[in-house]
């Protein structure tokens, strides 16, 4: 304790320029620390603004113990490498840090070499060009050195490679493997900070990236914590995706093209494939039944019997002629593994009140997912079987002053748990407006009257306005009602998600439009953020189909799932929506909320009083008003 009230008080402020010692970080940091000399578990809550990141990072690298640290996606695991540890690094010179991400950040650069004899002339020939350079410039392999991968999906998968098709120690590049060398660094560190879907990946045994680590981790701190309930299902439970076929057989195609095109055998069945994949996703995509036993019921099995009988024939064939080549050896393996889980997953689901069995569509893609009902057992089973502190840290943990949520959820009833506000004076610098008179959500009665409820507000808005929406029909209808407003302005879905916070940050008076993704995990800290609006309060979809099996069984137990689980998911994620008003002390905002049911129903007064403290206007006058003085 005394070396944290040393580093807080006396070292720190020389290492930040404008620090602020905050009682709530250092009490944080505290808390952080007393779990890891315990060796306990623990969920702490750390409310924005207190300096989180920096208030764990000292305690575990005070500590004897090698750390794991797990963040809710990429971006943040590069501030956390590139922003955080630098400024604590001096602190502790003997400490060695390192960032592991999944393979499908890292260059392969067998694959990228496979695919320029292949590829033709374009766009996509020229971004591998450019990578072939860069490869050989790169201490890391990185490709989020050199591209935003969400802006170059097709060039990504040339290359990049997955568990199925990586060649491991057999690849004629593994000693200069840009993710093998990766996992080595990950060895000799003593904190290492990974995301949440590699994590889990490797504790459901889907990946190997963290083997040898995470036996011998004293610490895992699971920052964004919020978020592991969808990432930690997601890999405790199957899917398969038509993009997997998709992929076995491109990669089939390219290899049979490099080896001579000579095999018009083998070529027919992977032609097989094809077409029967095509058959099954028409079939999919056609229907809009979500829960697989029911579509099963009511679609022809043909379809599903072709992708069997394809796949058993690739097998075959393959076992004859994977000689010629390892990537033939290797297709044959991920033959085999997709024909096991593609049967397991279209067969009919042995006590299926515990699992959830379902698809999910996209614009030109399908998955047969299956996932448990409750993942508490599954986090209950891998904490208690680790030699590890795991610290589960958000700041938005708690609900009513109480943490039981979560902890029901994950399997953590007996975790420590503790609780540090925000130091933001979310009274003087945050009004909030309700207004009046509003249809009920759920229609375009309701979009179009609370468009033109804030339209005026919009319009005067000097700073720039968020607009978050928990439904893309209500995003494109209130973008055609705001196209005449003069500002700029930017929706979900036209460009990539980092070009549409780069406009939005960089051009005054934007407008952005954005729907659930938008919600948490964007910090426009600094970019005069002024009015934020939320359409309705984001109670979860009651036909999800995880949602649906988890409020049966609640009901099935006597429980009540609006209150149980319904109204706490959507506090839990309108607090999060609420959170990228108000990123640095300095900012100052309007909240609108448009969602009359918090005046009319029971249910109301919980809710606010599960948001900041705010003073609440009473009309648009008020608002408008107090939209001037921003």
């Amino acid at each position: 304790m005394s070396e944290l009230i040393d580093i807080f008080n006396g070292r720190l402020p020389g290492l930040l320029e404008n620090y602020v010692a905050r009682e709530a970080q250092q009490g944080f940091a505290e808390a952080v620390e007393s779990i890891i000399s315990e060796k306990s578990h623990g969920l702490i809550e750390a409310g924005t603004g207190i300096g989180k990141t920096i208030g764990y990072l000292i305690p575990i690298l005070a500590s004897d113990s090698t750390a794991i640290v797990s963040t809710g996606t990429r971006n943040l695991q590069d501030q956390i490498l590139l922003k955080d540890l630098p400024v604590v690094a001096s602190l502790f010179p003997n400490k060695r840090f390192s960032i592991l991400k999944g393979r499908a950040n890292y260059l392969c650069s067998l694959r990228m070499r496979t695919n320029l004899k292949v590829v033709g002339k374009g766009a996509v020939f020229d971004h591998l060009m450019e990578i072939r350079s860069w490869s050989s410039l790169t201490k890391t392999g990185d490709l989020t050195e050199l591209l935003d991968p969400e802006d170059h999906p097709e060039t990504m998968r040339l290359v990049t490679s997955t568990k199925d098709n990586c060649l491991g120690s057999r690849c004629p590049d593994f000693d200069q493997c840009a993710v093998y060398r990766a996992r080595a660094k990950v060895s000799q560190s003593d904190l290492v900070v990974v995301n949440h879907h590699l994590l889990f990946a490797d504790l459901a045994q889907r990946e190997d990236a963290l083997q040898y680590l995470l036996p011998n981790a004293g610490v895992i701190l699971v920052d964004e914590a919020h978020r592991v309930t969808d990432v930690a299902r997601q890999f405790f439970g199957q899917r398969l995706s038509s993009s997997h076929l998709v992929e076995l057989v491109k990669d089939l195609n390219t290899e049979i093209l490099l080896l001579g095109d000579d095999d018009p055998v083998t070529s027919r069945v992977v032609d097989l494939l094809e077409i029967a994949l095509k058959n099954l996703k028409r079939d999919i995509l056609e229907s809009e039944e979500v829960n697989f036993e029911s579509w099963r019921k009511q679609s022809s099995v043909d379809s599903l019997f072709a992708i069997d009988h394809a796949l058993n024939g690739l097998i075959n064939r393959l076992d004859l002629v994977s000689e010629r080549s390892t990537a033939l050896q290797q297709s044959q393996k991920r033959a085999l593994r997709l024909a096991d889980l593609f049967a397991m997953l279209t067969e009919e689901i042995a006590n299926g009140g515990e699992y959830v069995h379902w698809i999910e569509r996209r614009a030109n893609s399908f998955s047969i997912c299956l996932s448990p009902v409750s993942i508490a057992g599954s986090i209950r089973d891998v904490t208690s079987k680790s030699d590890a502190s795991w610290i589960f840290t958000s700041a938005t943990l708690s609900m009513n002053n109480g943490f039981d949520y979560f902890k029901s959820s994950w399997g953590l009833e007996l975790a420590e748990t503790q609780s540090f506000t925000s130091p933001f004076n979310y009274r003087d610098s945050v009004r909030g407006w309700l207004p009046s008179g509003l249809p009920d959500p759920g229609g375009e009665a309701h979009t179009s009257a609370l468009v033109d409820a804030v339209k005026p507000l919009i319009t005067e808005n000097e700073g720039h306005t968020f607009f978050l929406f928990t439904s893309y029909r209500a995003m494109k209808q209130a973008a055609r009602l705001l196209s005449d407003v003069g500002k700029t302005l930017l929706v979900q879905g036209s460009i990539s998600r980092s070009q549409l916070s780069k406009a939005f940050t960089e051009q005054p008076g934007s407008i952005l439009l954005a729907t659930q993704s938008f919600w948490e995990g964007v910090d426009f800290k600094g970019a005069d953020l002024h009015l934020l609006i939320i359409d309705k309060l984001p109670f979860p979809n009651p036909a999800d189909p995880i949602y649906e099996a988890e409020a049966r069984r609640l009901s099935t137990e006597g429980g009540n799932s609006f209150v149980e689980l319904a109204l706490p998911r959507m506090i839990f994620s309108l607090r999060q929506g609420f959170g990228r008003l108000i990123r640095q002390e300095s900012d100052r905002g309007l909240f609108v909320l448009g969602d009359s049911r918090l005046l009319k129903r029971e249910y109301g007064h919980f809710v606010l009083g599960n948001l900041p403290d705010i003073q609440w206007l009473e009309s648009m006058e008020d608002a408008s008003t107090w939209l001037r003085t921003l």
